[in-house]
């Protein structure tokens, strides 16, 4: 309205828990009502406030972290890999260390669902105190459950493994095909990284930085002469063939396993490495068949 000054006001902000302001009535005029009496806390309180939350907070976190830890760094886990001639259990600290010796019990023949089974159930009998169980299984496995067992019996096509023996044991269980956890136990994470296993057949696992390529059966796939890597290179060929032509097939399935996947190295392992005799490529490593136990604490990361 014309004649009308208008009325304004600059907030300037806390001095010694009063508010100061410029307006239209004057400069640092010093208003009278504590805001701080009124529940209104001044920035420097607040800051010290928001301060002593933040600190609280981080604080709560890491004795919750340590409380986490504490509780983990208790944690056993039995072990066991089930393999053509044999079933084994090692029981495991909590960053994957042996605690004690590895227990093996002949695979029953025929290897029928009840039958490992029921030697599972005698090898976790006598491995008291254990937390969860970790489980490496000669075939493909899916969420526990077993889609094939060429080395054992075809009666485990469709079992529930890990219900099987979560049952069994009243512990929480995880299975992966046996490869696949030889690998977790060997490679160091960086680049492509192949395992072979050589054992009663031919398994192998794939991972790309650390990252599993699940159920790889390498072992099925043809070699030469009309034959699968298996059938060349399994338990059985070895018997038949003898340690030198079976060394020299071998080598003829590590430099077509390089051309294949170009990795940047290839673990061999499983319980036929003793009877490698011929000296292997640079990036090529034997590893100890108690690594197929060992990584089996990598599933529960």
């Amino acid at each position: 309205m014309k004649g009308c000054r208008p009325t304004y006001t600059l907030e300037l902000g806390f001095i010694g828990g009063q508010f100061w302001s410029f307006g239209s009535e004057g400069f640092g005029k010093k208003m009278e009502t504590n805001l701080v009496g009124q529940g209104v806390e001044p920035p420097e309180r607040l800051a010290r406030d928001q301060a002593s939350e933040t600190s609280e907070g981080i604080i709560s976190e890491q004795k919750q972290a340590a409380s986490a830890s504490e509780s983990s760094a208790g944690l056993k886990t039995l072990a066991i890999d089930i393999g053509g001639s044999g079933v084994k259990a090692l029981l495991l600290n909590a960053v994957g260390e042996p605690l004690g010796d590895r227990a093996r019990i002949k695979t029953p023949k025929p290897a029928t669902a009840t039958a490992v089974m029921n030697v599972i159930e005698k090898l976790t009998s006598q491995q008291p105190g254990f937390n969860r169980v970790s489980v490496g299984f000669p075939g493909v496995v899916r969420r526990g459950v077993v889609l094939t067992a060429v080395n054992l019996h075809s009666d485990w096509v469709g079992y529930d493994l890990a219900e099987g023996i979560s049952a069994m044991v009243g512990k929480p269980v995880r299975v992966a095909n046996d490869a696949d956890i030889q690998g977790l136990g060997a490679i160091s994470g960086k680049g492509v990284e192949l395992v072979a296993t050589l054992g009663t057949g031919f398994g192998g696992a794939l991972f790309v930085n650390g990252q599993l390529v699940p159920n790889l059966e390498l072992g099925h796939a043809r070699f030469r002469k009309g034959e699968t890597f298996e059938e060349q290179l399994g338990r059985a060929a070895l018997k038949t063939v003898g340690d030198r032509v079976w060394n020299n097939r071998l080598l003829k399935a590590i430099a077509l396993l390089s051309r294949v996947y170009n990795y940047d190295r290839l673990y061999l392992g499983g319980g036929e490495v003793s009877h490698i005799e011929v000296e292997l490529p640079e990036n090529v490593t034997v590893v100890p068949n108690v690594l197929g136990l060992m990584g089996g604490i990598k599933l529960w990361d």
